[in-house]
């Protein structure tokens, strides 16, 4: 295969140039040698970001923003900043959500209590209803959720939105003491997962410089042999780690010894134990995420462990009580996001459905902008099959999104029996149990599962969060 022709996964041909539209012949070598190592994983995509030189610009401008734009003074206004206030202005009338929904007609500036909330319930019904009108769909690209909440939806994203992750990572390895001086002779990241299918591919960063990102899959059967996921690892030589708790603890099972310069979490909320494990095993920093498909990264980790630190400028968080009003600095409510910069889902007043106070004390490790304490978010649940091996709840939500529902709640009692409750957008087009008990056979390794439906499910709970996953075991 010469460097810049197509490649072949599972039978389908891709494009190089298609997926990376800046890629050079030596990003491709990097990805012919990520691809074709003896110990590399059973490949079964290819992603690339989609990138144009206009793109580019923006992305990198993004990033220089995230040191100039750090202040707590929308705060303190208790309103969000000019900036994203224009911006939400100009897109009420754009955005068939908000301009047909009740109460459209409202000034933000002195009402902006009485602007209606948005919730992941609003993105699961009815995600087109987002897209600004004249927007250029041609650049749509699509990012399924994990479900870990227990809705599964499908985020429709921009490259620039999805690429703006890239700065936020230079900047937390930045705050965080490292300094990656990112190019196409090495391996930025490995995304680790550790699940029963998940995606798996090579490919290449444009905002690093045609940097390697790798994503790989824990699960043995997808590696040419007994500690191949090791070897691999250290050949890479990733400069980080990416992954949720849940992958992270399945490196330690497997005894994979690489140590990267960092571990970035994400998805869930990692426990302090198992940190403190990792820290003391990889010997380097561990730094948590607070982030969502639908918001991009929100906070992270404060260099001191003190809070979480809100991470983009571009973002306006509030804090709401039971009633929906917002809360004063240092009282505890649901976290409510305004903001960000995907162009097909502009987000006003987003209830995340987690749970956090808002501190805007100074903070000593130097990061002007305010932390989210006591931050109640997705906890990562364990589940079993009969012979003792876990179940990543990941798995149950990919398998259910062939099926059409609003939200669910899966349940394995002591016995191992599992139930699962589905709310379906309607009674009239609920999903069939036996395909649904069908789907779940392989992941749940035979155990008996029970499925129902239940149209209010979440309905009287805060924030109309429903717990997607309890365990009794």
């Amino acid at each position: 295969m010469t460097h810049m022709e197509n490649i072949d996964i599972k039978g389908n041909k891709y494009r190089l140039a298609e997926h990376t539209p800046l890629i050079k012949p030596s990003w491709a070598a990097l990805i012919s040698k990520m691809k074709d190592h003896p110990s590399a994983p059973i490949w079964n995509s290819h992603y690339g970001d989609r990138l144009t030189i206009e793109d580019l610009s923006v992305v990198n401008s993004f990033g220089d923003s995230l040191w100039k734009k750090r202040s707590p003074g929308q705060w303190a206004a208790g309103i969000p900043s000019p900036a994203i206030m224009e911006k939400m202005k100009l897109l009420l009338p754009e955005v068939p959500a908000f301009r047909t929904r009740p109460g459209a007609e409202y000034d933000l500036e002195k009402g902006w209590t009485e602007v209606p909330f948005m919730s992941r319930e609003d993105l699961a019904r009815r995600p087109g209803m987002f897209i600004p009108d004249g927007a250029d769909i041609k650049r749509i690209v699509i990012f399924n959720t994990a479900g870990t909440t227990g809705h599964a939806i499908k985020v429709v994203q921009h490259p620039v939105g999805a690429c703006s992750y890239e700065p936020m990572v230079d900047f937390v390895l930045r705050r965080h003491g490292l300094s990656p001086e990112w190019n196409d002779s090495m391996v930025a990241t490995i995304l680790v997962g550790a699940q029963n299918h998940t995606v798996t591919c090579a490919t290449v960063v444009t905002s690093w410089g045609g940097a390697g990102f790798i994503k790989i899959n824990l699960k043995s059967s997808e590696w040419p042999h007994a500690g191949a996921a090791d070897e691999y690892s250290h050949a890479m030589n990733p400069f980080f780690l990416n992954g949720d708790p849940i992958s992270f603890a399945e490196m330690l099972k497997q005894g994979i010894s690489y140590r990267p310069k960092a571990i970035i979490s994400t998805a869930v909320a990692m426990a302090a134990g198992l940190k403190k494990e990792l820290r003391e095993f990889y010997r380097c920093p561990v730094i948590d995420w607070y982030s969502s498909n639908e918001t991009g990264p929100i906070a992270y980790t404060c260099p001191e462990d003190d809070g979480f630190h809100i991470l983009p400028h571009d973002i306006y968080i509030e804090i709401a009580g039971p009633d929906g009003n917002p809360l004063p600095h240092g009282e505890r409510g649901e976290i409510v996001i305004t903001g960000g910069r995907n162009p097909f889902l502009p987000l006003l007043r987003y209830r995340m459905g987690d749970f956090g106070y808002i501190d805007i004390s100074p903070c000593s490790c130097g990061d002007p902008m305010p932390r989210i304490r006591g931050l109640e978010g997705r906890i990562p649940v364990l589940l079993r099959k009969g012979d003792g091996s876990l179940i990543n709840p990941v798995d149950i939500s990919q398998s259910l999104k062939r099926f059409s529902y609003v939200q669910h709640r899966f349940i394995q009692r002591r016995d191992l029996s599992c139930e699962l409750i589905l709310r379906p957008v309607s009674m009239d087009s609920k999903p069939d149990e036996k395909l649904v008990i069908s789907a779940l056979e392989n992941v749940l390794g035979g155990l008996p599962l029970t499925v129902m439906f239940d149209e209010g499910l979440g309905m009287d709970s805060r924030g109309g969060k429903v717990i997607p996953f309890v365990s009794e075991l």
